[in-house]
């Protein structure tokens, strides 16, 4: 009976046990669900501290506006209507992912302080983050914070002018590659080409030999690099939005054929740069030189100058891992190649359907031609209408979307106080387009209007194609050198014929403004 009692006694006990458990399991899930309510449903309208900045109040009743963002057909809207709506205010309040807030920088002084002064106060949000990282490694353009620093200040060295200049005939003989791409298309295809893929070879070729001290090649032939990265950046809607869900939600792992072969290239990537890593301590520390390097250039490539000075040697700092070496080779072979390939077709574009500027660029082109056919960097920086029409290009259809910024903590810009966790997006095409930095004609493609500035554009922030402040992009030199470079040989030798029009579709989720179909012109030699 002693017995019978404990195991009744006992029962009892582990019913009222369990009764607890899910009583308190209950307490839990309604608590969070209440707290989620309230995140979602009341803090963003009623209690929220930027509630009351001006900002669109048409969203989706959970997912704020990025349904609208989403379907808008332009990663640019419907953020620029909006600062069209309110043009001279300095942020543009709205919701994302479910009613989180979230900031559009309109002002050139809120730009200001969020990438200058309270610089460090944001960092890359987390969604982007992932979005990024999948795309171009950890390295630099990732980092934050001090390890931001430390990583700017060993790669400074590299991006100044003394090494670039000796890039320039680098840039121009790969350029006079594709002037022979061009005349086969124009001898076997009435001149027609698809500018997106031929420009995406030239500038990973030439981030082969910067980055890597190598020739790839990939404009002679179809080559690993080239294959993987077109997999990668070329993605169709239904994998540009499963890029978008990974990064809520981890489903890289699903057995369906469009991540295989996402992962397949992105691991194909890094398994090859990494060889070349390998290589490339075993080749320094045996004092030899490839027959790979030998061909490429003269002047420093990363990859050597970081073994030889951060991997290597143990002064100035910690050694850089293997690790940490490959993470910036796949940030500048990735990241470095694609914003210049899609700055170079746009430009293409503009020249087949602006024939006046088109014109007036190649007379001042083949002038220094005449006078110096192999022009040096010198040169190049000496062509006053190729640097107004370099950055009206960039400003005019800029390359890069957005720099997404996230408060790490409480900050307070122009009176605004931001709370901790706030997404804090800074839009190129919004300083660029705005009526009230730019002037009425904002939206006209004209060079000359660098000969007469708007008093407003002569604060550096009214250009923010390659963003300014301590995270100003590293190869924002590079990137215009290698620009006129290129354009040089193009511009001196070839007209443009557009063939698709005025507009043109281009994709949208993405981080760049990059044409849908790879934006196909008509090549004619120039007489």
């Amino acid at each position: 009976m002693e017995t019978s009692g404990w195991s009744i006694q006992h029962a009892v006990q582990r019913i009222v046990n369990s009764e607890v458990i899910a009583a308190l399991i209950g307490i839990y899930v309604s608590c969070y669900l209440a707290s989620k309510a309230y995140r979602i449903f009341i803090y963003p309208y009623y209690v929220s501290p930027l509630r009351n900045l001006p900002g669109p109040k048409d969203g989706n009743f959970l997912m704020g506006q990025v349904i609208k963002d989403f379907t808008s057909g332009n990663p640019n809207e419907p953020f620029m209507t909006w600062m069209r709506t309110w043009p001279t205010v300095d942020f543009v309040r709205y919701l994302s992912y479910f009613n989180s807030d979230a900031l559009l920088v309109i002002s050139l002084a809120a730009q200001k302080e969020i990438l200058q002064k309270h610089c460090y106060s944001f960092a890359k949000p987390t969604l982007y983050f992932k979005l990024a990282a999948d795309l171009v490694g950890r390295g630099v353009g990732i980092a934050e914070g001090q390890e931001h620093r430390n990583q700017r200040k060993v790669l400074n060295g590299l991006f100044g002018l003394t090494n670039l200049k000796k890039y320039v005939p680098v840039f121009r003989r790969k350029a006079r590659e594709v002037v022979r791409l061009f005349e086969k298309a124009i001898d076997e295809n009435d001149g027609c080409i698809t500018l997106m893929p031929t420009f995406s070879k030239l500038t990973l070729d030439i981030m082969g030999v910067f980055a890597l001290g190598i020739e790839l090649n990939s404009l002679e032939a179809p080559s690993v690099f080239e294959a993987c990265y077109k997999e990668m950046f070329e993605q169709p809607l239904v994998g540009q939005l499963l890029i978008a869900i990974n990064a809520f939600f981890p489903i890289r792992w699903l057995p369906i054929k469009i991540n295989r072969d996402f992962l397949r290239a992105k691991e194909t990537v890094r398994s090859q740069l990494r060889i070349v890593v390998k290589e490339r301590i075993s080749e320094i520390q045996e004092g030899r030189v490839s027959v790979k390097r030998q061909s490429a250039t003269d002047a420093d490539d990363l990859l050597t100058f970081l073994v030889r000075e951060k991997h290597l040697k143990e002064e100035d700092g910690p050694r850089w891992t293997e690790d940490e070496m490959l993470e910036q080779m796949i940030t500048f072979t990735a990241a470095g190649h694609e914003t210049t390939a899609v700055s170079l077709v746009w430009a293409t574009h503009v020249l087949s359907i602006y024939h006046d500027v088109a014109g007036r660029l190649r007379k001042e082109v083949q002038s220094l031609l005449a006078t110096k056919p192999d022009p040096d960097y010198y040169d190049l920086e000496g062509l006053p209408y190729m640097e107004k029409f370099a950055k009206e290009l960039f400003r005019f259809l800029s390359a890069a979307v957005v720099i997404p910024r996230q408060a790490i903590e409480d900050v307070t810009v122009l009176g605004v106080f931001i709370p901790k966790g706030t997404n804090v997006m800074v839009m190129p095409a919004m300083f660029h387009h705005n009526p009230a930095v730019w002037g009425d004609d904002c939206d006209e493609f004209n060079p000359d209007r660098w000969d007469h500035m708007p008093e407003k554009t002569a604060d550096p922030y009214a250009f923010a194609a390659l963003s300014q402040g301590p995270r100003m992009c590293i190869g924002r030199a590079m990137a215009l050198l290698q620009f006129k470079a290129i354009l040089v040989e193009l511009v001196s030798r070839f007209e443009f014929e557009n063939v698709e029009g005025g507009h043109v579709e281009v994709l949208n989720p993405n981080l760049l403004l990059r044409p849908r179909s790879g934006l196909k012109v008509r090549v004619r030699r120039y007489d």
